[in-house]
Parts: C-alpha cells; sequence; structure tokens
C-alpha cells in the first residue's frame, strides 16, 4: 500500500472520481471543498476545512477546479496553498485555464519552493472512473518519474506533451473533437431512429464499426434512453472549452468548417436552459431542425 498522503483541491464532478481511483489504489486521500463532501468521506477520504490544511497534511497535492477565479480563491490568502507550500511539496495541476494563466501560476508555485505537473484530464468523469481516461503532461521527465504512483493509480494512459503549458493546448484540441463527434454521433442516431430502426440496435452496431468512435460509445447510450440527467458531461462545462478551442483555431488562423457547424448547437442548447443536460442531449436540437415525423414516407429498417 502506498505510504503518501494525497491532498485534493476540488473533488467535485472530475475530483471525486480521481479521488476515488486514489483511495482505492491504498493512498490517505485529504480533500477540501467548500461544500457538498458527504460523498468523499464516504469513499473514505478526509475532508479538510482549508486549502492549507490540506497542504499541511498531503506529500502531493491535486488540484482540479473549473475556473481560473476558483483557482486563484485556493491559491491565495492567509488559508490558501501557496502561503503553506514548501520544497517538500509537488503540486499536481489538473484543471484547464489559459496557458498564460497556467504559466503565471507555475511561477508562483515554483517560487515557493515548491514543484508543479501539469495533467490535463482527457476523458468524462466515467472514463476516469474505469481507468480509460489520459493524462496529457506538461513537465520534465523527472518530475513526471516523480509523480508516477500518483498518476499511474488515476490512469495507466499519459502522454507527455512537453513543458508546462504544453498540455492545455492538447486537452483543447481533444476537446474540439469531442464537439464536432458529438454533434456527428446526434446526427447519425437521428438518421437511423427516422429510417426506423430501434435506437438501441443502431448503437450496437455502430459501435462495433468503422463507425464508432469515443464519443458514440459514451455519448450513444445516453442517446438511445434519452436520458442526460444526471450529466456526465454537460453543456455548462463544455461552454468554457468550446470559446477556449474555438480562439485557438481562430488565433492560429485555422478553417473550421465542421467546429463552425457545430459549436452554434451547443451554444443554442444552453439558451435553451439545457446547461446541466449532457451534451448527448444535443439530439434533441437535431431532432427538432428535422422533418416533422409524419412527413416521412416510409420505413427503411424493414
Amino acid at each position: 500500500m502506498p505510504n503518501l498522503t494525497v491532498g485534493m483541491v476540488g473533488i467535485g464532478q472530475l475530483g471525486l472520481p480521481i479521488a476515488t481511483k486514489l483511495i482505492n489504489a491504498g493512498f490517505r486521500v485529504v480533500g477540501y471543498r467548500r461544500t457538498d463532501r458527504e460523498a468523499f468521506v464516504s469513499l473514505g477520504g478526509v475532508a479538510l476545512n482549508t486549502p492549507a490544511e490540506v497542504a499541511d497534511q498531503a506529500d502531493f497535492i491535486l488540484t482540479c477546479l473549473p475556473s481560473e477565479s476558483a483557482q486563484l480563491e485556493v491559491m491565495e490568502g492567509s488559508a490558501g496553498l501557496l502561503g503553506t507550500l514548501t520544497t517538500s511539496h509537488t503540486l499536481i495541476e489538473m484543471g484547464t485555464y489559459d496557458r498564460d494563466f497556467k504559466l503565471s501560476l507555475q511561477h508562483r508555485i515554483q517560487q515557493t519552493g515548491a514543484q508543479v505537473l501539469e495533467s490535463e484530464v482527457s476523458g468524462s468523469p466515467p472514463m476516469v472512473a474505469q481507468g480509460k481516461a489520459a493524462l496529457l503532461l506538461g513537465g520534465s521527465e523527472e518530475l513526471i518519474d516523480h509523480c508516477r504512483e500518483v498518476l499511474n493509480a488515476i490512469s495507466r494512459i499519459q502522454i507527455h506533451i512537453g513543458e508546462f503549458g504544453s498540455a492545455v493546448t492538447m486537452k483543447l484540441i481533444a476537446n474540439y473533437l469531442v464537439t464536432i463527434h458529438t454533434l456527428a454521433a446526434a446526427e447519425a442516431m437521428n438518421l437511423g431512429i427516422r429510417a426506423g430502426y430501434d435506437p438501441q440496435k443502431i448503437f450496437d452496431v455502430i459501435s462495433q464499426g468503422a463507425g464508432a468512435s469515443a464519443m458514440f460509445s459514451v455519448r450513444g447510450p445516453l442517446m438511445v434512453s434519452r436520458n442526460y440527467t444526471p450529466a456526465p458531461g454537460p453543456f455548462c462545462t463544455l461552454e468554457k472549452y468550446i470559446h477556449m478551442s474555438g480562439d485557438l483555431a481562430q488565433n492560429l488562423g485555422c478553417a473550421t468548417p465542421l467546429f463552425s457547424a457545430a459549436q452554434p448547437y451547443f451554444m443554442r442548447a444552453l439558451q435553451e436552459g439545457r446547461g446541466e443536460q449532457d451534451i448527448a442531449a444535443v439530439l434533441e436540437l437535431i431532432d427538432a431542425d428535422s422533418a416533422p415525423q409524419a412527413a416521412r414516407k416510409q420505413s427503411y429498417a424493414h
């Protein structure tokens, strides 16, 4: 059993399955979250009252927060991490933020004497729970080796992208494809349903053939059931990535024919109040934009 204490600052939708993997691997895991700590504690985690308390007890500290403002909130102040970090600490930063913000954060952390590794998570919370998410790493080979025992507990799929700050760009490229692939999966599902096939049959066939994709495998069952909550990946979470990915493509002068077609559907879902639904619910928008069911001339499934 690993003889280490790992700290988790941010044990929400993504942080909780990460914490679960660490606990199951035998680590003592302490964590901080302002509210809703019950699930973490029920799994065997130790809830603490401030980020500083996490740093007091942990050898490694993982931060997994949804925004730059949330990250600054746990870093700064008398009870923040920056005032507690020392040369004995290693911080693994797992949030997705602007690259310049990340580099500024790295500089501030290193000024305390602590080490910091960038570890972007490419995959949904269920993929994390199943060990199928990829960890995109930014930092030196030596630092990655130092963190290996902790990283292995989360996922064996680890890809060294380059220096600190390089992994976030690759994460945005991956989520750029998530946007496109999810809309493509919904379009294909809608086509099959309107051709007269049972949705489960569509999923079973496509997921085993050349048209399969990770997003079809993850989102397909939700489209079959049309049950989009609780959401593994809600529209409100993807919104940040859509904006950041679009900005990246624009800054690089890239042509974006498919992303430009997909983006309005996800923005429309948010405008319709679907923010807490899984992005698989884009199927509902594709269905709404299709001709009325009564207009179909025949079934092609028989």
